[in-house]
């Protein structure tokens, strides 16, 4: 069982802490539990109702009604929530909840109505990178099990797979070229399946090599096709060292002429002429757009 701090709520809800203890000591919304030393924590029940409270309070309820509801009763204003634009804050509640109780199901609720009414892109930027923001807080203070984490990955990833292979087209010579690779010890590739889908949309030929991708091979595969542009993302701290060797070994190879785009939350540890940050989804749709 998961245990949360106050702090960890608030990331996850949006709601100030000193709200959080308002509400449990005037309205008991959420009750709590201490360790043998006093210190308080919540499970992942408590979670969930949080959640679900701080959808409604955000849709204007006023938190006196929510408080004199039923679990039943708030768990039917929930599904009956229109996750229209403009209403994702309801949606992200309802894919961490969703996360927390492995359930396909939830996921789907949310994930394909977006879809029908935004198409994938605008459903990936707008929604699921949000989602996958706040589920990288709760990775990083252990709050997400490592199976919840895979599961969600895994439902997306399986989503991306689908809408890139409804993409595809035959390449031609005038296609810019394009590689796509993750370090050696770098395994998030969410974000890069979601560049590999923004690139073929936009017309480029890419060549995409995946998850921890030794610097000797990459290399091959550049001098084969002459590709000297490249994305890559590093979220892992221990895949830096590998990335900065992969980037000398680029440079050794194919000349100072290589371009390579890089995304990920350890851009601050990288420096050299050769890479581009991207800091975020729509600056890199920008970079490649006016790059065709």
């Amino acid at each position: 069982m998961a245990s949360y701090s106050i702090k960890d709520l608030e990331k996850l809800t949006g709601v100030k802490a000193h709200t959080i203890r308002i509400w449990e000591q005037r309205y008991n919304l959420i009750s709590p539990q201490r360790t043998g030393t006093n210190i308080r924590f919540y499970t992942d029940e408590e979670v969930k109702r949080l959640l679900k409270v701080s959808a409604l309070y955000h849709q204007g309820m006023k938190i006196s009604k929510i408080a004199s509801m039923s679990e039943s009763e708030i768990n039917e204003y929930i599904q009956n929530i229109e996750l229209h634009t403009g209403n994702e804050h309801v949606a992200l509640e309802k894919l961490t909840i969703a996360m927390i109780d492995l359930n396909e199901e939830q996921f789907l609720s949310v994930f394909n109505p977006c879809i029908a009414e935004r198409g994938f892109k605008n459903t990936m930027i707008q929604l699921i990178y949000p989602f996958l923001q706040k589920v990288g807080v709760m990775w990083q203070v252990g709050d997400v099990h490592p199976a919840q984490e895979h599961f969600i990955s895994n439902l997306i990833r399986q989503k991306l797979i689908s809408a890139i292979d409804q993409l595809y087209k035959p390449k031609t010579e005038t296609d810019p070229k394009i590689i796509l690779f993750l370090p050696e010890g770098e395994l998030h590739e969410l974000g890069l399946l979601f560049y590999s889908y923004l690139l073929q949309e936009m017309n480029y030929h890419v060549i995409y090599l995946g998850q921890s991708v030794p610097s000797q091979d990459l290399a091959k595969v550049a001098e084969k096709y002459h590709c000297q542009l490249f994305v890559s993302s590093i979220i892992n701290p221990a895949a830096v060292d590998s990335f900065s060797q992969t980037l000398s070994l680029l440079q050794t190879t194919l000349g100072p002429g290589i371009k390579l785009y890089v995304a990920g939350s350890q851009l601050d540890h990288l420096a050299s002429p050769s890479i581009h940050k991207i800091p975020n989804i729509q600056e890199f749709i920008q970079a490649f757009n006016h790059s065709v």
